[in-house]
């Protein structure tokens, strides 16, 4: 008896599953639309922070690529994270040191540090072994920017399972690997229901 095959379009709608949710189209949407979510940010506060929490970054990985530093867009080598891990790392450090001069809004630089502490809990995993860091960066989005609506955390719960689908769908990711991501993404964003007392 035959294995089934998947249709032509699978690995097609996964991959774009996979670059909508990329996790710097993700953080950067979250950052750059927080004057939305919370008024008393400034757009350019928002704007100064997305610049060295992802644009920097993503610029990095845009040489990289160009250069062949990388295999791909994702960087699905894992050998090949740590040097842009490092780079998002400084930018944002930088980005935060800016937004403290500035006065930006205490919110704002939460947001920002919850980024951080993401980062370095998925870079220090991924360093020993390949968690999927898309998943993480989806559980800890979604979560946190519809944790207002009525139907939050159904809907977040069902746009962290279509990336996850569509890493695995790409090989790119085990389940375990997805579900590790899953789970970090979403201990990370229990931070953000803890109310600011700055």
């Amino acid at each position: 008896m035959t294995a089934p095959t998947r249709s032509p379009a699978t690995p097609r709608l996964a991959r774009a599953v996979s670059h909508v949710f990329a996790p710097t189209v993700l953080v950067t949407a979250l950052l750059l639309l927080t004057p939305l979510r919370f008024p008393q940010v400034s757009w350019g506060q928002a704007l100064l922070a997305t610049t060295f929490t992802t644009l920097i970054p993503w610029a990095a990985l845009g040489w990289a690529r160009t250069t062949g530093k990388v295999s791909d867009v994702h960087v699905t080598r894992r050998e090949q994270r740590w040097p842009l891990l490092l780079t998002a790392l400084a930018s944002i450090l930088l980005g935060l040191a800016l937004l403290v001069m500035t006065h930006a809004e205490p919110v704002l630089l939460r947001e920002v540090l919850l980024i951080l502490l993401g980062l370095l809990v998925t870079g220090g995993i991924t360093m020993a072994w390949k968690i999927s860091i898309h998943v993480a960066v989806a559980a800890f989005v979604f979560l946190h920017a519809f944790e207002n609506l009525a139907f939050g955390p159904h809907l977040a719960v069902a746009m962290v399972a279509v990336t996850s689908w569509s890493r695995i769908q790409l090989r790119h990711h085990t389940t375990n690997q997805v579900f590790a991501g899953a789970v970090v993404g979403a201990l990370v964003g229990v931070f953000a229901l803890v109310p600011a007392h700055w």
